[in-house]
């Protein structure tokens, strides 16, 4: 299992000046959060820029504090300048936004500092401080930024405004005896710390809290970065590796199971991790979260299951099928050699991916994790009196013996897949969970050429064999069914090259909805066998 990170090591982790985690997501966050203070700021200063502009006039004062009013709008357009900059589409690396961040914040409260040097004194040093001050506030809020950061950029921002207030002599109408410079100077000076500080703590609070998130999305050596899917016993998530920044996918296993399912989900993990096949999805780790779930680290895949890829194109032809279908044999042998049996073979849990440079490259996923299927759609933990699997690919046997299965289950699953991906759609389908259970014990499944479409005779036969009612009447084994697919008219007519442009043309948008497990089953599981067998 894997170790827990110490909190030091993930705080240090975090430590990148304003950006809080090198990963393009978290860059990504931290970019729009600069464009949304230079947003902010840009508004705001046009705001003061039109209004006091247009009092002056109506005044007749358009030629009072002109280097203020140009220094004014210098800043305005620093503060658009980063928000245009940091809304593009285009994700900026680390320093990038490191720079445009420190040059952006400190190019603006500048030309606010001169702005408030050109006006009218006293008053324009404490129009520079609420501009100034707002400013670094508002980056503190608004941008993660490491506390020290915050800091050293506020006193940064501030020093022009002492060093104008150092510089401001006495108006004539103000009495020398009132020592309005040293007044001003002090009052600067303490609006200044004043101002720094609290940035210093807004910073310290948000990027504390940033800290707090991160570690609640830590997995030992993980860290989850966004969500990808969600099935009946657990949520996918994309995450990273603390140290090896390999692509990773975590599931994290939701609900109330027992521990005696936590023990046997951990047992068929270590199992599963065992299975070497290329066609096998591989798994890196395994373990607990604090409060107890227990979670896998597997390969991150780039592709889509079978599900999405009828939802999307249809029917396939029969070459690709066949060496779809020779790729999931080849994970179950290896599988089935080792006593494991899937137990949930459905288009959904086999994935068509690109691995090494070679497209339709096949990943059989969830081995062992059974899904434990109630008539009311519940997960629960281990029981022998609860159907297990996809209603859509359950054998006969796992509907009246599910204590019994044995590989040959795995081989009807495979049978109802294949026909699922030579016509578009299950073999069976029913309203409830009485009537499909009932197609899969008594009804013969309609040949796909009956369909009108084109599949060739060996390869329709090999299907319909591996739906046969009778254990004994199927493929015996995966390697068994595969000598049989290898040795029909169309294996290996598909490649590289008919994978390669089938990919490159691809459609973006789905074509119709992903088939799915069949709903409103509502009978408990017990009154559906006995009725079953009535029947």
């Amino acid at each position: 299992m894997a170790a827990e990170t110490p909190a030091s090591e993930r705080r240090a982790a975090v430590r990148l000046g304003s950006v809080p985690v090198n990963t393009n997501e978290e860059l990504r966050f931290v970019q729009g959060r600069l464009a949304l203070f230079g947003k902010t700021i840009f508004f705001i200063s046009l705001a003061f820029l039109v209004v006091k502009g247009g009092f002056d006039l109506l005044h007749g004062e358009s030629r009072v504090g002109l280097i203020a009013r140009i220094s004014h709008a210098v800043g305005t357009l620093v503060a658009l300048a980063l928000w245009r900059v940091c809304a593009m589409q285009r994700s900026l690396s680390e320093r990038a936004l490191t720079t445009i961040d420190m040059g952006a914040t400190l190019g603006a409260c500048a030309c606010f500092s001169v702005m408030a040097h050109s006006f009218l004194q006293p008053w324009g040093v404490y129009l520079g401080l609420l501009a100034v001050g707002y400013t670094t506030i508002g980056r503190a809020v608004t941008v993660p930024s490491a506390p020290l950061r915050t800091l050293l950029l506020a006193i940064a921002c501030f020093s022009g405004l002492l060093l104008s207030a150092a510089m401001m002599e006495a108006p004539s109408f103000v009495p020398a005896e009132l020592g309005m410079p040293m007044r001003t100077l002090i009052d600067t000076l303490l609006w200044s710390i004043s101002g720094a500080a609290l940035a210093t703590v807004a910073s310290k609070v948000i990027y504390g809290l940033q800290e707090k998130a991160i570690e609640a999305r830590q997995l030992g050596q993980y860290t989850l970065e966004a969500k990808i899917g969600e099935g009946g016993m657990g949520e996918i998530y994309r995450a990273r590796h603390a140290m090896l920044r390999r692509p990773t996918a975590i599931k994290v296993m939701t609900g109330d199971g027992s521990e005696a399912a936590l023990r046997r989900f951990e047992k068929e993990v270590q199992l599963t991790a065992r299975l070497t096949h290329p066609n096998t999805i591989s798994i890196y780790d395994y373990g607990r979260t604090p409060d107890g779930r227990f979670y896998y680290a597997m390969e991150l895949l780039d592709g889509m299951t079978l599900e999405e890829l009828v939802a999307r194109t249809g029917p396939q032809p029969s070459p690709r099928v066949i060496h779809i279908l020779l790729q999931v044999c080849g994970a179950l042998r290896e599988a089935h050699g080792v006593g494991l049996i899937h137990r949930d073979i459905k288009p959904a849990n086999v994935y068509l991916c690109a691995r090494g440079g070679s497209r339709d490259v096949v990943k059989v996923l969830d081995f062992g994790l059974v899904r434990e299927f109630r008539s009311d759609g519940s997960v629960t933990g281990s029981n022998l009196d609860i159907l297990v699997g996809t209603p859509l690919y359950l054998s006969p046997e796992a509907i009246l013996t599910p204590a019994q299965l044995d590989s040959r289950a795995d081989i009807y699953a495979l049978g109802a897949l294949a026909y699922v991906l030579l016509t578009g759609a299950p073999p069976f389908a029913g309203r409830t969970l009485v009537e499909l259970c009932g197609h899969h014990l008594h009804s013969v499944p309609e040949p796909p050429s009956a369909r009108g479409l084109a599949v060739s005779s060996d390869l329709e036969q090999a299907v319909l064999a591996c739906l046969a009612k009778d254990p004994a009447a199927r493929p015996q084994s995966a390697g068994e069914l595969a000598e049989q697919l290898r040795a029909c008219r169309d294996a290996g007519r598909w490649g590289e090259a008919d994978a390669d442009g089938w990919w490159a043309r691809l459609p973006e948008h789905p074509r119709s909805e992903p088939v799915r497990a069949a709903a409103g089953m509502t009978l408990c599981c017990a009154d559906v066998k006995d009725r079953l067998r009535a029947g």
